[in-house]
Formats: C-alpha cells, sequence, structure tokens
C-alpha cells in the first residue's frame, strides 16, 4: 500500500518517528514523511534528512499549532495524492478525530502510533462519531514491534496506563491464558506467573472479564489460578488432580515412622514453626500437617513451605537435603550471576548504584535481566531478599525495559534531571553544560537546584520560585547574600568567581 507519513515532531521523538518509518516501510511503500513543529521545538535529529523523503514544516507559533497543521497537511495529501492508501499519524495527541473521520470517508485505511495513554477515548469517539472501525488500527509505540507486542495489542486500548506499564516491564515473562467468564465464555488475556492480585484484578476489570461483584480470589479457583502471598500463580499437576487413594492421618505416619521422627523448623510468610517430620513423608501429609496446624491455608501450596525451608521433593516425597543439594541451594543464587558474567565478559563496566542513603559499586552488563540484577544486589547484600530491584534501578537512574536493566540513553537521563530538578528543557539548555546541582537556604528552608556560573537572575529567580524558596526581588537578594552568591550584571555567579 502507498502510505504518507505524520508526525507530530513536538510529542514524539525522532527514534520513536525513524523506528515507526522503518516498521511500516517494510510492508508498504512510504511516499512521504511530514514532520510538523516550531522551530524552536524541533529535536536536532529531525534536522539534515534526505528531502526525497522527509519533509518539515516550521508551524510557527500557537500551542496547537501543531496538530492544525498536521490536521491539514492530511487533508491535502488525501485531496492531492490519489493513489495514497495507507494514513499514519504519530502523535500522543487526541485531537486528530475529524482527520481521523475525513479519511476514513475516503477510503484510506489509518494507522494511530501513540503511546496507548489516548487509545481508550479514541475509541470510545470513533464510535460516537460513527467512523467504521475497520479502517483504523491503533498502536501503541512503547510497546516495539516483535510478535510477543503484536499479541498485546488487542488489549492495550482498553488498558489503563498503570496496567499497560506493568506489562511493558515484564513483556519477557508474558503469556496468553484462557480464562472462563462468569458466563461460561472463554476469553484470552496476558498473564505474568507471580503478579500481584491487584494488578490482576484491575486487568480483569479493565478488559470486562470480571464484574464488580465477584472476587478475583474466586475467579483464580474456577480457573486453576492459585494465590499465594497475594500474588498468582498456576495450579500445580497436584493441586489440579484430587488424590487417587486415601491417605493415611498425620498421626498414624509418625507412630509408624517414630524412630525416624525428629523436630525441624518450616519458614512461612517470616515467621518460624517447629514441627514433627520423617525423612519421606508425603507432600499430601506435609501439607495436612501444615494446615492443622494452621500455618498454611487451604489454597496455599506445601512445596513453596518446603522450598523455602530447604525441604527437597522427590517423587512426591519430602527429604531433608543432602550436603551436596544443600552447597547447591546456597550457592545457586550466586553460580547464576557468575556465569552471566563470565559471558559477557567482554561488555562488563563498573556503574555505581544508590540504595538508602549509600552509594555501592557494581558490574553491570546493558541489557542484563532485572532477575539477574537482583540477584547481584541480594548476593552483594544491597538489598533484602524481599527487596525490590527495580526500585534500585530508578534511583541509579537506570531504565527497565521489559525486565532487562539498560543505562539510560541522552534523552532518558535529561528526562530524569528534569524531573528531579523540576527544571524543563528550555531552562537546562540556557544553563549550558557546566550545570550541577548546589543547595540553596532561605530561612528555615533548603532546597537543591541546577546552578551554573553566570546564570541570568530571571532564570535563578524562577528555579527559586518553583522550590518555594523565593519569589519576591528582596527575598531573591536575601537568599543570594545568603549561600555566598553574587548578582553582576543581572547574572549570578559564586563569589569567589572574578569576572
Amino acid at each position: 500500500m502507498n502510505a504518507h507519513v505524520f508526525v507530530d515532531a513536538e510529542n514524539v521523538s525522532p527514534d520513536v518517528t525513524f523506528r515507526v518509518v522503518e516498521f511500516f516501510g517494510r510492508q508498504h511503500t512510504i511516499t512521504k514523511v511530514d514532520i510538523v513543529a516550531k522551530e524552536d521545538a524541533l529535536n536536532y535529529k529531525y534536522r539534515d534528512l534526505d528531502p526525497r523523503l522527509f519533509r518539515v514544516q516550521n508551524c510557527y507559533y500557537g500551542k496547537n499549532s501543531a496538530d492544525t497543521w498536521l490536521c491539514i497537511d492530511i487533508v491535502r495529501a488525501i485531496i492531492d495524492e490519489p493513489n495514497l492508501e495507507l494514513v499514519i499519524i504519530i502523535s500522543s495527541d487526541k485531537d486528530f478525530l475529524p482527520v481521523i473521520k475525513f479519511a476514513a470517508d475516503f477510503d484510506k485505511k489509518i494507522f494511530i502510533v501513540s503511546n496507548g495513554v489516548v487509545h481508550r477515548n479514541l475509541t470510545a469517539h470513533m464510535k460516537t462519531l460513527g467512523i467504521n472501525p475497520d479502517a483504523v488500527e491503533l498502536k501503541d509505540f512503547r510497546c516495539g514491534f516483535d510478535e510477543l507486542s503484536q499479541k498485546l495489542s488487542p488489549f492495550l486500548p482498553q488498558m489503563t496506563f498503570d496496567t499497560q506499564q506493568f506489562f511493558f516491564e515484564h513483556g519477557d515473562e508474558i503469556r496468553l491464558i484462557l480464562v472462563r467468564r462468569a458466563n461460561g465464555k472463554i476469553c484470552e488475556v496476558p498473564f505474568v506467573e507471580g503478579m500481584s492480585v491487584d494488578v490482576f484484578r484491575r486487568e480483569l476489570r479493565e478488559l470486562k472479564i470480571l464484574s464488580p461483584k465477584r472476587t478475583v480470589y474466586s475467579f483464580c479457583t474456577q480457573n486453576f489460578l492459585k494465590v499465594v502471598d497475594e500474588c498468582v500463580y498456576f495450579m500445580s499437576e497436584e493441586e489440579i488432580l484430587p488424590p487417587v487413594t486415601q491417605i493415611e492421618t498425620v498421626d498414624k505416619f509418625l507412630a509408624r515412622n517414630a524412630a525416624d521422627v525428629r523436630k525441624i523448623f518450616v519458614k512461612h510468610a517470616d515467621k518460624l514453626y517447629e514441627i514433627p517430620f520423617a525423612d519421606g513423608m508425603p507432600l499430601e501429609l506435609f501439607a495436612k500437617l501444615l494446615r492443622e496446624r494452621k500455618i498454611i491455608g487451604k489454597t496455599f501450596a506445601p512445596s513453596k513451605v518446603a522450598e523455602k525451608s530447604l525441604l527437597v521433593v522427590r517423587n512426591g516425597k519430602l527429604f531433608l537435603p543432602t550436603e551436596n543439594e544443600l552447597d547447591q541451594v546456597c550457592n545457586a543464587q550466586e553460580d547464576n550471576v557468575d556465569e552471566f558474567f563470565m559471558e559477557h565478559a567482554a561488555d562488563i563496566r563498573k556503574i555505581f548504584v544508590k540504595h538508602g542513603q549509600k552509594v555501592f559499586e557494581l558490574p553491570f552488563v546493558d541489557g542484563m535481566s532485572l532477575e539477574i540484577f537482583g540477584k547481584l544486589l541480594r548476593g552483594r547484600k544491597i538489598i533484602a531478599a524481599s527487596g525490590n530491584p527495580a526500585k534500585v534501578a530508578e534511583k541509579s537512574l537506570l531504565t527497565v525495559r521489559r525486565g532487562k536493566v539498560f543505562l539510560p540513553t541522552e534523552d532518558e537521563l535529561a528526562q530524569n534531571f528534569a524531573e528531579q530538578s523540576g527544571v524543563d528543557e528550555k531552562i537546562l539548555d540556557e544553563l549550558g553544560d557546566d550545570v550541577q546541582m548546589i543547595s540553596v537556604k532561605n530561612a528555615n528552608k533548603v532546597a537543591e537546584i541546577p546552578f551554573a556560573d553566570g546564570m541570568s537572575l530571571e532564570v535563578f529567580t524562577e528555579l527559586l520560585r518553583r522550590k518555594n524558596i523565593a519569589g519576591r526581588p528582596a527575598t531573591v537578594k536575601r537568599v543570594v547574600e545568603q549561600n555566598s552568591l553574587v548578582v553582576r550584571d543581572d547574572k549570578i555567579f559564586r563569589k569567589e568567581v572574578s569576572t
């Protein structure tokens, strides 16, 4: 199909644009790519492109001028290009409904490529306007263009941003499963084993599978899922199938094996319990013992307690671990990490991560899995067994995408810095390359702001205002004097710096 691409460059990064153009270019013939933005808001990567394919439009001024220009360009293309079959709009705005209807009325196929947040509203509004749903396809550019992302695309328009974000972060773990609704209808949903009950409940309700009156716990039981520590897992075969024969009671087993009975401690939910135990105890009896002692509930898997208590399951029976098995359990975590770094020795670099108020130096490989990253943090005693490695990555300015950890790109670093400092891109550009964070004090208030020698008094005042440190000229002057700064020619300098 002959395709014309239209890009709202004020809210879409160049990397996304080029990735989308490359993807659709493998399936269709792209005749032109129109890039619309105000001159001062245009990313440098959009400059000096091949004029035979790319056309950059300056929309000059106005808050929504890019949207208006883009709509005009789309209408002009539909009228002036008789061979045009596919209109591709790359934007995170939702102001294109009129032009979508216009294109659909002219029998054009439309692709809306956005960040997914506006998809739910677009779908509802298109239905209200009577736009043929077969003419429009919605694509979330954050989800990528691989096979898994294509499978997820039918569900994304109905999901909220938080639910979408969860599945983006667990891309490698997602599987599609079949579940039964209350009316008996079978449908498919994305699932991540170990996902929290809250996320699973939210997903089911957004996909209109679980009604508000029905509990997620009963839904899980009816669909061969189980809830353990408020997380959802698949039931094991032993849990699904009923026992073939009636097993003996716990007391009879312990009496029959009295010579081998010993006291052991088992762990569940961070608590230790003392119970009688004999090597070779059937898992069914172990479960019955745990439930009789009120250690676990009816739906909790006894194998989880056995695993946490370093017991070994063989052929449906429990045993104390041998010395080799104990060593293997204790070293498995460390071995996995060491094996990973041996395989990626050429790509290892040293980085610093922050947790609490401390900074730690670690080996790191760009793209390492979040699981390995977590094992590394736990092996170095940086976080506890229940600690969240994703939180450490976030505080250390690392990026987590699809269950993997990456060093941040320049754009991500700039965004992180802007979020932490409360500074927009315009102010960062004015500060220059020598910007650093300093602490300023006024009365009993202290705040961190970005600072560069020679920054304008106007920008300095704006930063103080945003941090609620100062606003009036007299207060700004007092802040300057109290923090070893000086004003010269409406610019701020450190006192020790001479001009």
